[in-house]
């Protein structure tokens, strides 16, 4: 009998609807179990009482906290230190980027993104592979 694989998980802070359901929508097809956070808030309180997923896509623009203090929150906790966290944002001038990457992120992707070359993105960061299967 197979050993059946643990579908890789993401989670999505954005507060952009459309931009949620795309992610959703990409993710999912490509096996992974999602959540979705809406502002930093609730991100905070979902990183704070969950165990730790694969990847995490976030955004920098968020209500009631930013993705850097969500940054921090992810790279300071104990069980979510090392989960790699990719950066989507509107905000592409080199200063944004470097303080993302210096904050902790492991990429950063500019919005409007090409959605395959995210994926590939994501898939790269994931933990050694075992996650997606390779």
């Amino acid at each position: 009998m197979k050993k059946s694989r643990k579908r890789p998980t993401a989670l999505i802070v954005e507060d952009n609807e459309h931009v949620i359901y795309l992610l959703e929508f990409m993710l999912e097809r490509e096996g992974f179990r999602v959540t979705s956070c809406t502002d930093g808030r609730e991100a905070a309180d979902f990183i704070a009482a969950s165990k730790p997923v694969d990847v995490v896509l976030l955004d920098l623009v968020l209500p009631y906290r930013d993705g850097f203090e969500i940054l921090s929150q992810i790279r300071g906790d104990k069980k979510w230190r090392d989960v790699p966290v990719v950066v989507l944002s509107a905000r592409t001038m080199e200063r944004d980027v470097v303080r993302g990457l210096e904050a902790g992120a492991n990429d950063y992707v500019g919005k409007p993104y090409n959605p395959r070359e995210l994926l590939a993105r994501v898939k790269r960061h994931m933990h050694d592979g075992d996650a997606m299967g390779a």
